[in-house]
């Protein structure tokens, strides 16, 4: 009798539970540290448990549980409720807990639940026959950001435009979200779901904001400020990012979209370092699909036992979600990472993401700042995207309801950019969540020439609002090279036009000899960049055109 093949392999050393190198039936093999006794572990199902003739009929109910702003949301980008969207069967669920498991959390899109296990109860469930895969669940930690107090010695003197942004001119002037308040534009419309610590929404800069929803994911509740069992200043990061995104006092902050509708996400535990756990951000952004989110504010992300193998943009968990939330219609915008300065460099999940807006730091004189992380991805595409400021952001802080600081890190940077994209959609709610990232990097500060430190440069937002894709017919397409954006449009007094190149195209241009080409009438003439990305067939490529 032939042997059966080896269906799921967990190898975790020195694990959670108990694991040296312990081997449970054979699929992925994995390395990890974390403390003895039970791990944190993802079950991945092999399907959702439905027959063919019954897939339709759960499809259209589960319809009927997303908001009619998150249908219409999805039907920008032309993609309808499908069978990855359905919860995950029942019976798998409870034969799981059957094996004396704890379920902590479950995703729809990844089709698993996470659950904490000991070895045995591994072994229980990797003998389950719809049971596709084990894996440990990842974890991000990081200090703590020291909030320096705003004093009057520390207070700037800075001008008011249509407003009085205090101290919060400077992050918002340099990514020219100034401009666009001063056109009118303020995230009126727009959905932005925040993924942090928590939030104290009685500060001053919050009592205009509009909660659509919130959610507690590490205590299971609807609470997400602090609460009996929280740790001192649990919510303190998420009320210093929501204040680069979503707050208004006048003289002291103003966020990108303070007009927004805001969804709060409690995802993140404070101890004396701030840690997260990849199944609660996966299951916080389903949540957000959920009520019609249009961007995502992240300011976290995942090391633990992955790789810079890894950050291929196609293997880590919330990598993965990040991806399926875009291809849904949402913008993820999500911090580079803090780790420019120490050994491991480049940066963490989901920052690597060809379907994610990942944001690293500069000060306010526009150099990076040297704990930004960098790029490339393993497989060779530029990150990060593009900077904002990260050293000395103006927040909101929980001394007391009315108190503001000065906090760093490519955790401030993240949600100036996801306040600034709140306006691009206000202005553009047709735009997908590519023609986002097309209009964001032809538009920043080093468009023409991106690389692997500060990707395409300082993010520039009126210039991206004023921005337009080219609608180009097939017979406009040279060599297979398809141009897809421009900006700024019309010219001035030059423009850089992104397309996109085909593995297979033989198309080239040079800065001294470029080919000349016709354009409004005009003759111009082109230098290629770098390419963004080699995923899939194509890479996109930037042109930038001088009258």
């Amino acid at each position: 009798m032939r042997a059966q093949t080896p269906r799921v392999v967990v190898v975790l050393s020195v694990v959670a539970i108990l694991l040296t190198a312990t081997s449970l039936i054979a699929k992925t093999t994995l390395s990890v540290e974390s403390p003895v006794g039970s791990a944190k572990l993802w079950v991945f199902f092999t399907d959702k448990a439905l027959s063919h003739g019954s897939e339709a009929a759960a499809i259209a109910d589960f319809e009927t549980a997303l908001t009619e702003r998150a249908l219409e949301r999805r039907a920008k980008v032309g993609i309808r409720v499908n069978i990855n969207d359905l919860p995950v069967a029942g019976e798998y669920v409870d034969a799981v807990a059957a094996t004396g498991v704890e379920i902590v959390a479950r995703s729809r899109w990844l089709n698993a639940v996470s659950v904490r296990a000991d070895l045995n109860e591994a072994e229980a469930i990797a003998a389950l026959p719809f049971v596709r895969e084990i894996r440990p669940v990842a974890k991000g930690t990081k200090p703590l950001p020291v909030i320096i107090p705003a004093t009057d010695e520390t207070r700037g003197q800075y001008g008011t435009r249509t407003f009085n942004y205090g101290d919060s001119y400077c992050q918002n002037d340099q990514v020219q979200i100034i401009d666009l308040h001063d056109d009118g534009f303020d995230g009126s419309g727009v959905i932005i779901a925040m993924l942090d610590t928590g939030f104290d929404t009685d500060h001053q800069a919050y009592r205009h904001l509009d909660i659509i929803g919130e959610r507690d994911f590490i205590n299971d509740d609807a609470v997400t400020s602090n609460q009996p069992g929280d740790p001192d200043g649990q919510d303190s990061h998420g009320t210093a990012t929501l204040s680069n995104v979503g707050g208004m006092y006048a003289g002291e902050i103003y966020g990108g979209s303070y007009n927004a509708g805001f969804i709060l996400c409690k995802t993140e535990m404070l101890e004396e370092e701030i840690e997260a756990e990849e199944d609660n951000w996966v299951e916080a952004v389903e949540y957000a699909d959920s009520l019609g989110a249009d961007v995502v504010s992240s300011s976290l992300g995942y090391l633990d036992w992955y790789t810079y193998a890894d950050m291929d943009g196609n293997t880590c968990t919330t990598t993965v979600a990040a991806d399926m939330a875009a291809a849904r219609g949402i913008v993820i915008v999500n911090s580079m990472g803090n780790e420019g300065g120490n050994p491991w460099l480049y940066m963490i999940a989901p920052a690597d993401g060809d379907s994610v807006l990942s944001i690293g730091a500069v000060d306010c004189d526009n150099y990076r700042v040297g704990f930004s992380s960098v790029g490339p991805t393993y497989d060779g595409r530029i990150k990060p995207d593009v900077m904002a400021l990260g050293l000395y952001a103006y927040v909101a802080t929980t001394e007391d309801t009315c108190s503001y600081g000065f906090a760093s890190g490519t955790s401030f940077s993240c949600p100036i950019t996801a306040g600034a994209v709140g306006l691009l959609i206000q202005g553009h709610p047709e735009w997908t969540p590519q023609d986002v990232i097309d209009a964001v990097h032809s538009t920043a500060t080093q468009s023409a020439s991106p690389d692997t430190l500060m990707g395409w440069g300082i993010l520039q937002v009126s210039d991206a609002m004023y921005s337009e894709p080219l609608d180009v017919p097939d017979d406009d397409v040279i060599g297979g090279a398809a141009l897809v954006w421009s900006a700024p449009n019309p010219f001035s007094p030059g423009t850089v036009l992104t397309y996109h190149v085909p593995s297979t195209s033989h198309v080239r241009a040079s800065r001294a000899h470029a080919p000349g080409f016709r354009a409004g009438g005009r003759h111009v003439h082109g230098a290629l960049g770098w390419p963004r990305q080699s995923r899939n067939e194509s890479s996109e490529r930037c042109l930038f055109l001088q009258i």
